[in-house]
Parts: C-alpha cells; structure tokens; sequence
C-alpha cells in the first residue's frame, strides 16, 4: 500500500468508485455532508490522503478544520481491508501538516481506528420517524412562526445558532461564511427555515432539509437539519413547537413521508424530546479523537 497526499479533484472518478463500493458496504456514506462540501472546495484548505495497492485507489482520507480552526474533522473511506495501517499513515501527513487535534468520524457501526492512536470521544444517533408525526401545530403564547429571509435573518439566526450549540466542536461558532457555504447547497429552501419569533426577535428555528434520496415507501425523505432554540427561552415548551412545525412543513409542503435527523447520544434532553415526538434510533456514527501531543 502507497499513501500520498492527493485532494479529490486529482482523483476523478476512481474516488467516486470508491466512496460507492465503500457506502455499498457499510450501509452509509464514508464522507458526511460537510466534509463532502470541503472536499469540493480546492481552494477550502482542507488535506487529503491517497492509498493504492498495484496501481489501484483502495482507500481515501479528507480532513478539514472545523469553525473554531483548531480541531480538524477527519473520515475515510476504506476498501483495503487495511484500515489500520491506512489511519498510521494519515496521522503522520497530518501531525507533519502540524495538526495537533484530530477527530475521526466512523460511519460502519463495526469498525474502530487504531486504540493506540485514537480515543473513542462520543457517538451520533441517526433517529427517523414516519411522516405526519401526531400532535397539533402550535406556536407558544406571544411566539410568531414564519420562513427565513436570509438577507435579513441570517445574523440574527447566527447568534441563536451559537448561543444554543455553545461550546459545540462542529456546529458552534458559524461565522457568516459558514452560514454562506450551507445555503449555496443545492437543496436548500429558505421557506425550510422555519423561524420563532417573540416581537422582532428570534428565538427559534428549524431547518429542514429533502434529500434527493426518497424514503424507502417512495415518498421524500426529510430532516431535521438543524434545530435551535435559544437558551434564554428554555423551558416554554419552544423545541416541540418548532419541531413540529417543521415536521408539518416537510410533510405537508413538499410531500415526505419519513424524517430523520443526527442527534449527540450525550444530548439527553434532545434525544428525549424526539423519542416522544416518534423518533427511534437506526444507526449510529461514532467519533475519535487523535492529539499529536
């Protein structure tokens, strides 16, 4: 096995072979979302790391830094049967890059990374549910819904983000530009942010997402996204409502018949609400941690 620095777009369809004999696998894709956006960006600053076996690519790794710059976001995708040796490799083009932290997204529910280099740090619940989900569509007392104008919203939508994720590693701390790169997405929909106002304040929203992929009775298959509540307004009952708003919305306006979202499994009060909402946990990715020190 030959390891060498490579981004995607010095690949070409041998990369996209093998991310869909890896996704065949292991039942979900090696690359998230995020991450698959770096990996389109050239420009975006992000490392990349090729394996060949006789001339052939068997194995790939992309690692970008997360908003905060410090910690770097790493996934692989592994057709050698040697993923070991593969991770040994990575982390040493990444230490000599002057990485120092690492965390390493593992989405085949069987597979672990080297435990001499990489400590088992939390896992990701992938939870779905049938749409429509039970329960009436209510804003709390003196709450207004309404969509998303992103001229005028994104900021204020900002700050909720990061005052409900604060402290988070990936979803904290959005600057404009990350707001920016996540609704140049192809499937946004602005009217998919659905949005709780108190007056001329935000307090809420839920950002829905249709994946191009339908759900397996034929309809859409929806997301929740991102959900936020910001946490001077806890406790009125806000993360239901919103929840349900934008579940209505995914069912009602663009025709989906199943939801699923990613949630912490530390998150306890999150992963409480959805199993009440219906949700029930499919799948679960689990991230470790590499430090260089």
């Amino acid at each position: 096995m030959e390891v060498r620095p490579a981004l995607p777009g010095e690949l070409g369809d041998q990369l996209a072979d093998l991310i869909a004999t890896v996704t065949e696998k292991q039942g979900a894709p090696p690359f998230g979302e995020v991450l698959r956006a770096a990996m389109s960006d050239p420009d975006g600053g992000g490392l990349g790391y090729a394996a060949r076996s006789h001339g052939r690519l068997v194995s790939y790794a992309f690692a970008a830094a997360n908003p905060d710059g410090r910690v770097w976001t790493l996934e692989v995708a592994d057709g050698s049967g040697q993923q070991d040796r593969f991770l040994r490799n990575v982390v040493r083009g990444l230490d000599a890059a002057g990485i120092e932290e690492t965390v390493l997204w593992l989405h085949a529910p069987d597979v672990e990374p080297p435990p001499a280099l990489f400590t088992h740090e939390r896992d990701l619940h992938r939870m779905a549910v049938t749409l429509p989900v039970p329960g009436v569509v209510r804003p709390p007392a003196g709450v207004r819904f309404s969509g998303f104008d992103v001229e005028q919203d994104a900021r204020a939508l900002i700050e909720v983000n990061n005052r409900a994720f604060y402290g988070h590693p990936e979803q904290g701390e959005w600057s404009l530009q990350d707001l920016e790169r996540r609704t140049s997405l192809p499937w946004f929909d602005p009217r998919g942010v659905r949005t709780g106002w108190i007056d001329h304040r935000l307090v809420a929203f839920h950002w829905t997402k249709v994946h191009d992929t339908p759900a397996p009775d034929g309809g859409a298959l929806g997301e929740i996204y991102v959900l936020a509540v910001d946490p001077a307004f806890l406790g009125r009952g806000m993360g239901r409502a919103i929840a349900l708003e934008g579940l209505d919305y995914l069912a009602r306006a663009r025709g989906a018949t199943r939801a699923i979202l990613y949630v912490d499994s530390a998150n306890v009060a999150a992963v409480n609400l959805y199993r009440r909402l219906g949700f029930a946990t499919e799948h679960t990715d689990r991230a470790y941690r590499w430090t260089s020190y």
